[in-house]
């Protein structure tokens, strides 16, 4: 088997790895400038093929040169996850198998930030879903799908850990099916809903929401972090715990009580049990050490 896979996020590395000895061809992304030195880095992708001695294309329009160079690799299938950017018909056509791997259960939460949305959302299923490839975004006709559970505790991270364990042979699976053409393909049906790409403003915490919606957007959030403002600088929060059932006078935003190893706050319904933070400049630590280095106090408000 002879498989181009298309990638421009590190998120793919366990897809790729799993599939290396049938992956002829990396198509991946230029590189971006990244860190707080503005150094330019090259796409993960290109360094994890380089080090597997596998060949690259640093895609940034779908050229004719572009297409050739694919075409050279006479790919049995194009595999894409976390790519991008929509392919064309024309590298389409190269092969009857141009599979996409997507974490949801389409028709719902197609595009840019499904694992994000999910669970900002709140859902407790989710699936993985391989689909056949068109030129729409996330509407290619279902070659398989199999379904989990999402707990109200799974962050960005433990999702994407369930959709390597069920995608990775689901993926495997279809290659298979494809290529043999024994694959039942099944049309989306209905309207289903686009995950649209997180903005900068969404990643800033509204205490004014309920507590179990910002305990999501934390849980959705921890590949970059949701954050607040405290005592006039940025304060990044990791991880949360709920509790619906509280009330108190104080406005939201405001600090109510401090433990050992954790703090409260108040939040437009219920509070908000604050785990694991990252303070402006520092890395991301435990609350017990927050508490211990900058000595939060009740009535203290985050904005």
């Amino acid at each position: 088997m002879r498989i181009v896979f298309f990638s421009g996020s590190e998120i793919s590395i366990p897809f790729a790895r799993a599939l290396i000895e049938d992956i002829v061809l990396f198509v991946t992304l230029p590189p971006k400038i990244r860190g707080r030195g503005n150094k330019i880095s090259p796409n993960p992708i290109k360094v994890f093929a380089e080090e597997h001695g596998k060949a690259t294309v640093e895609l940034d329009n779908f050229s004719d040169g572009t297409l050739n160079k694919i075409a050279s690799y006479n790919p049995d299938a194009l595999l894409v996850f976390s790519f991008g950017k929509i392919l064309p018909k024309s590298i389409l056509d190269l092969t009857k198998c141009p599979l996409n791997i997507h974490p949801s259960d389409l028709p719902q939460y197609r595009g840019a930030s499904p694992i994000e949305r999910q669970l900002m959302d709140g859902v407790s299923r989710s699936a993985v879903t391989i689909i056949r490839m068109n030129e729409e975004i996330d509407k290619g006709e279902i070659i398989l799908k199999k379904h989990f559970d999402v707990s109200v505790y799974d962050d960005y991270y433990s999702f994407l850990k369930k959709v390597y364990d069920i995608g990775i042979p689901l993926v495997k699976e279809a290659l298979v099916c494809c290529l043999s053409s024994t694959c039942v393909k099944i049309p989306q049906e209905g309207e289903g809903s686009y995950a649209k790409k997180i903005r900068k403003e969404e990643e800033k915490i509204d205490w004014s929401n309920d507590a179990f919606s910002i305990h999501n957007k934390v849980r959705a959030l921890t590949r970059i972090g949701a954050y607040t403002i405290f005592r006039g600088k940025k304060l990044k929060i990791f991880k949360t715990d709920f509790i619906i059932d509280f009330y108190t006078s104080f406005l939201p935003g405001t600090i109510v009580d401090v433990k050992n190893d954790y703090f409260l706050v108040s939040s437009g319904k219920g509070c908000l049990k604050i785990i694991s933070v990252q303070p402006e400049g520092k890395k991301i630590m435990d609350s017990k050490d927050f508490i211990n280095g900058y000595k939060p106090k009740v009535s203290e408000v985050l904005l």
